[in-house]
């Protein structure tokens, strides 16, 4: 059959609704007109409608929206199968992992069960359908559809959203708007047509049903948020309710205000360079899809073109992409690389369904994004050795203040080689806040950066003042200029900051791919403050480290690292590891969303001794050998009152590497010992015998080392210095 217009489908359930009494005698209320926003009468959908006629438009449309996410139901794999038998029998699933018995009938949806914020959320979200629809999809066994109808069953029991004015305990409108299905969640919607066919799902169910979708989509079109992904998702729902039921009252206005919603949302929300305004890679990755479906809904249903523009989205693809091992902000990362980097694959997918290939000035789409790219409006710098699991890489936090998903992690990065996470972001402990796990995985002390005395910065934006790369090497300069606090972070400074002490962090991360980073931090400080020096690195299989000489290394069985604390200013540094630490919370990564992983957390604390910066060299080095690799420092000293600095470093093959750098990368490193340039960071590698192997400038136009000239060129530019014929 062909599809019905919303208008048209509208007047017949006037005619349907008026045609048959209520069995009291009364008359049902007039439905709306499809122009209409005003509330729905509540048995307007509930008695009376002749279902050979909705059905089969039920199932059109599901097919008709067939290749979105939020129509597709999970494959029946023997754990989702085993999911779906408790499932069935009342037992629910928090986050996926977690068994809650809440039953099957009188089920207490504020959520009393589990003393954690997102239980009520999960809850009433009904994730819980996704096993039972694809168990019965799968087997037919009507066990599933009856489970699915007693859960619908019992919450509509207690929907009030006919004359609602507030919302039901236990509820909110980002839960309504996956309860009800959008184009990245099947919901009620979504999942419908698939019970379509059971004897449980009778005429009168599933009357019963649309009339609480329809009440419940009307009470979410006067209730939006403001912005945010709550925002995006709310319209989400609005336009993929009208599109899968176009005969409920109203639809018609539904499906403008999603769609105009949406439009301006997206083109609102997202940062010029294709970065959602949460900068949060798992929050981005559901916008970002959002964004690419409804790209691809305008080709499948015009009248829903939110105007996406391609040159976002590919953008957005593209962090999406590289953010996907990151874990900064409330995400998670994997302990180990996955088998297949879930995000390219995705990417190509989209691109694919678009039939994008080229960008709107012409230049191609390659299959991958670079492997070194920049994302400026948000702050953060990807860099890796090759788009494949296993891959070094890494990823930087210079980023832009995004909001209550954001954690005080500003200047920190993550480091992976082999599979494996070396240095962690820790992502998200506990989304709870009476759980003090909570408050520590958003705090700085948490996060491989420096702090002053313990505390927190102050969630002001970060400043990335250069990032530069070259085949061999990545160059990373960034500034946080914010103070530290006293005042605990959650969902925000609750409490408000508190007291604050001056400190400004630069940090400079220099990266020879596949040997070693070398991170140069310097903390601006009043004189008798501690600075500490974090890094929380990835869970380990056992671990040693030399307290003595500043030196950390891990024992696994496959990549393992290095690290070496180089601090050439005072004599009187600490070095302490924790793992696992509960008083004092130390020493975790985050782990699916709600829990968190042991791992050491390496901690070198000094104090500001003195006006001007004090500076440090961290040595990270991956290795896959049980034993260390020896990196000696021969020479590290700083010129010119601090301002400008030098390392020479023997490395484990014999060779030297020498580095020096400006203080802010501001000036010239001129200093004739050994360098004479105009560039404010150099790395020359020689070896033993002094000829030259490798090296890189910043901004060069000459170099001499030890007087002899390496480079003379008219402009003054970044280059690798090749290695002496």
């Amino acid at each position: 059959m062909k599809l019905r217009a919303a208008s048209e489908l509208a007047f017949l359930v006037m005619l349907f609704s008026i045609h048959l009494a209520d069995a009291s005698g009364a008359q049902p209320a007039d439905p709306p007109s499809s122009s209409s926003a005003t509330s729905l009468p509540a048995n307007s959908l509930v008695r009376g409608f002749a279902m050979n006629e909705i059905r089969p438009i039920i199932l059109e449309r599901a097919a008709a929206l067939k290749d979105f996410p939020g129509q597709r139901i999970p494959a029946a794999t023997p754990e989702v199968l085993r999911q779906a038998d408790q499932i069935a029998e009342g037992t629910v699933f928090f986050y996926g992992r977690t068994p809650v018995n809440v039953g099957l009938k009188d089920i207490d949806w504020t959520g009393s069960h589990i003393k954690h914020q997102e239980w009520p959320a999960q809850l009433n979200r009904f994730f819980h359908l996704a096993p039972l629809a694809a168990a019965y999809q799968s087997t037919g066994n009507e066990k599933y559809a009856k489970a699915a109808r007693a859960y619908i069953e019992d919450w509509i029991r207690g929907d009030p959203y006919v004359t609602a004015k507030d919302l039901r305990p236990g509820d909110n409108t980002l839960n309504m708007s996956i309860r009800l299905g959008s184009s990245e969640f099947a919901g009620w919607g979504g999942a419908l047509p698939i019970f379509l066919k059971s004897p449980s799902f009778d005429d009168a169910f599933v009357q019963q049903l649309l009339a609480s979708i329809a009440r419940q989509a009307q009470w979410l079109s006067h209730h939006l948020t403001s912005v945010g992904n709550w925002r995006i998702s709310q319209l989400d729902a609005l336009v993929f309710t009208a599109l899968r039921f176009p005969f409920l009252p109203g639809a018609d206005d539904l499906l403008k205000l999603g769609t105009d919603g949406m439009a301006a949302a997206v083109a609102t929300q997202f940062l010029p360079d294709g970065v959602h305004i949460e900068r949060t890679p798992g929050y981005h990755h559901w916008m970002a899809e959002v964004a690419g479906s409804y790209c691809l809904l305008a080709k499948v249903f015009p009248q829903a073109d939110a105007r996406i523009n391609p040159d976002l989205l590919v953008r957005a693809l593209d962090y999406s992409a590289q953010s996907d091992l990151f874990g900064v902000n409330d995400s998670t990362a994997p302990h180990k690389d996955p088998d297949k980097l879930a995000s390219v694959e995705k990417r190509r997918e989209i691109l694919r369904k678009l039939g994008l290939q080229a960008r709107s000035d012409g230049t191609a789409i390659p299959d991958t994004p670079p492997l070194d790219q920049v994302f400026p409006a948000a702050g953060q710098v990807f860099t890796r050795t090759a788009w494949k699991p296993g891959a070094d890489y890494l990823a930087f936090d210079a980023s832009t203040w995004g909001g209550g998903h954001g954690h005080l992690s500003r200047l920190s990065f993550a480091f992976r080689s082999g599979g494996r996470m070396l240095v962690a972001d820790p992502g998200i402990f506990s989304y709870e806040m009476t759980d003090p796990m909570a408050e520590y995985g958003k705090s700085t002390r948490a996060h491989s950066t420096l702090n002053i005395d313990g505390l927190n910065q102050s969630g002001a934006d970060a400043h990335l003042l250069r990032a530069d790369f070259t085949d061999k090497t990545a160059l990373i300069h960034a500034r946080y200029d914010g103070g530290y606090w006293q005042g605990k972070y959650y969902w925000n400074f609750r409490d408000g900051r508190g007291q604050g002490i001056y400190g400004s962090h630069d940090r400079i991360a220099f990266w020879i791919k596949g040997e070693y980073l070398l991170v140069l931090d310097s903390m601006s400080a009043d004189k008798g403050h501690e600075i500490q020096n974090i890094w929380q690195l990835g869970p380990m299989d056992a671990w040693a480290d030399d307290v003595a000489q500043q030196l950390w290394w891990s024992k696994n069985k496959d990549t393992n690292l290095l690290l070496q604390m180089i601090h050439c200013q005072t004599s009187k540094v600490t070095m302490e590891v924790r793992e696992g630490s509960k008083d004092p919370i130390a020493g975790w990564v985050g782990s699916h969303g709600n829990d968190s992983a042991p791992a050491p957390r390496i901690e070198f604390r000094y104090r500001a001794d003195r006006p001007e910066d004090v500076w440090s060299a961290v040595l990270l080095a991956p290795f896959r050998d049980q034993a260390p690799p020896k990196y000696q420092i021969r020479q590290c000293r700083e010129s010119g009152g601090g301002s400008l600095h030098y390392l020479e470093m023997v490395l484990p093959d014999g060779s030297i590497d020498h580095i020096a750098w400006s203080r802010q990368l501001v000036l010239p490193v001129d200093s004739g010992a050994p360098f004479s340039s105009d560039s404010p960071f150099i790395w020359y590698r020689t070896d033993p015998a002094g000829r030259r192997l490798a090296g890189y400038a910043l901004d060069a136009s000459y170099l001499r080392f030890q007087g002899k000239v390496v480079l003379e060129s008219p402009q003054r530019k970044s280059q690798p210095l090749q290695g002496e014929k």
